[in-house]
């Protein structure tokens, strides 16, 4: 089994991306013309995807009472031809699957899950019993990869450095402590991006080496199918303890 099929999405049109005017809309020109206004539910940068005239896939609202925007941006066109899901509404339906399927989640069988349960400032996205065990569990949607390296986040992000803070607390408690990567686009190996938040970067290896566990999983995209892809993703070593040691060395 290379593949298996987690959530399907229905997508209504297509278009081209012209501007996001901030991080909660963007203007797309439809394929017959039409200029809309559609929600963009990521809070990244996502400047890789969003760029003048990519391509561009939308869903149309059913309910429009409570909304400003007629519809919502699913994915966008990779440069490689790659369809992105770049809507982390879907995150939760894709882990919710995985995680119940225990053919292919990372904990394997389990007894109990729970969501969105609260710890600390925060409300963690799991609480997993299996064993008489806890395994606390937070997830990552990524996005962005540049050759092959799947890295997050596209933007500073202090909500996820204290995610990775409130795992580490658990661990040190005697808890199993977990964070899951989204992988969406077609990867071999993950790091934390440096240059955009350094802190998260330093206290996502510190987290690993207190033992909090880390799986970058990798799904796809394919015409508003995923699929879980069946294939190792590793982490990239700490470069700032690589060139510590390189300079110690000199």
């Amino acid at each position: 089994m290379n593949k298996k099929f987690i959530y399907k999405i229905d997508i209504n049109e297509e278009g081209f991306f012209l501007e996001r005017p901030n991080r909660f809309i963007a203007k797309v020109k439809l394929n017959t013309g039409e200029t809309v206004i559609t929600h963009v539910h990521d809070s990244g940068r996502l400047k890789e995807l969003l760029f003048e005239n990519n391509k561009i896939f939308l869903r149309k609202a059913k309910d429009l009472t409570k909304r400003k925007t007629e519809w919502d941006m699913i994915a966008a066109l990779s440069r490689d031809n790659e369809e992105i899901l770049i809507n982390s509404s879907f995150h939760r339906y894709i882990t919710d699957i995985l995680f119940n399927d225990f053919e292919i989640s990372p904990f394997g069988k389990i007894d109990k899950i729970k969501a969105e349960v609260k710890y600390g400032e925060s409300r963690l996205d799991y609480l997993i019993e299996k064993n008489n065990e806890k395994i606390w569990v937070e997830t990552k949607g990524v996005s962005l990869s540049i050759n092959k390296v799947a890295t997050f986040p596209d933007a500073p992000s202090i909500r996820a450095t204290r995610h990775l803070n409130e795992l580490i607390e658990l661990k040190k408690q005697g808890n199993r402590a977990a964070i899951v990567l989204i992988v969406l686009r077609d990867s071999e190996t993950f790091e934390p991006k440096w240059e955009t938040d350094p802190i998260f970067s330093e206290t996502f290896y510190k987290a690993m080496e207190l033992g909090v566990e880390v799986y970058p999983i990798q799904f796809k995209l394919e015409n508003g199918y995923i699929y879980w892809i069946k294939k190792t993703i590793n982490i990239c070593e700490n470069k700032n303890l690589i060139e510590n040691i390189e300079q110690v060395g000199v």
